[in-house]
């Protein structure tokens, strides 16, 4: 999300009717593909941690995309597994999802009163602000985006991207894991039940 300020306009006003469907049925779609991802890295989690799905729900949070990224590679190491993978770009990926995601249910969705149709703004609506971000100026308020097609589909690019990403891993990591079970189960130098 852009961090430049822009000055407040006194002409937006919170919508109370529902969202128009051009706009609710994208925003619903990168909620759901978000959480879809938040589920991916779960998986990932779970199985190197050799626990069940139910078992890591009801445990196991996700944290941080740096924390998770350093957990991984935590327990990749303990399984003595060598992972290739670029977990920086994965970083990265889920750190800018996670912005978009947190802007649209965090948000207040506006609506320009001097401007025909549906403009809809994104106005930041939560009390709680990141301690990087400068406090407000008098007239100013944080960049108010117009969620247009350009904007929807730009963040809809950054949601599937980081979708792409923990599906790449959670592969990486199964087919790596499914190798080291094998070993596991042929050579008695690896299986962890003779020591």
């Amino acid at each position: 999300m852009p961090t430049k300020k822009s000055v407040f306009n006194p002409a937006l006003e919170p919508l109370t009717q529902p969202l128009p469907e051009a706009i609710a049925a994208p925003v619903g779609r990168m909620i759901a593909r978000h959480s879809y991802m938040e589920w991916l890295l779960g998986q990932v989690m779970y199985s190197l941690l050799e626990i069940s799905i139910k078992q890591g729900r009801a445990v196991v949070q996700r944290p941080q995309p740096r924390q998770y990224v350093a957990s991984i590679q935590g327990l990749c190491a303990f399984q003595k597994i060598d992972c290739k993978f670029d977990f920086d770009e994965l970083t990265q990926r889920v750190e800018a999802a996670d912005r978009i995601r947190d802007a649209l249910v965090h948000s207040v969705y506006m609506r320009d009163v001097n401007v025909r149709g549906d403009r809809i703004h994104l106005v930041h609506g939560s009390w709680a602000r990141p301690a990087h971000i400068d406090v407000i100026k008098t007239g100013e308020w944080p960049e108010t985006p117009v969620l247009d097609r350009a904007w929807l589909g730009e963040s809809r690019k950054v949601v599937e991207d980081a979708v792409k990403r923990a599906e790449a891993l959670l592969v990486t990591i199964d087919t790596l894991l499914r190798q080291l079970h094998e070993l596991r189960r042929s050579n008695r130098k690896f299986d962890r039940r003779q020591r």
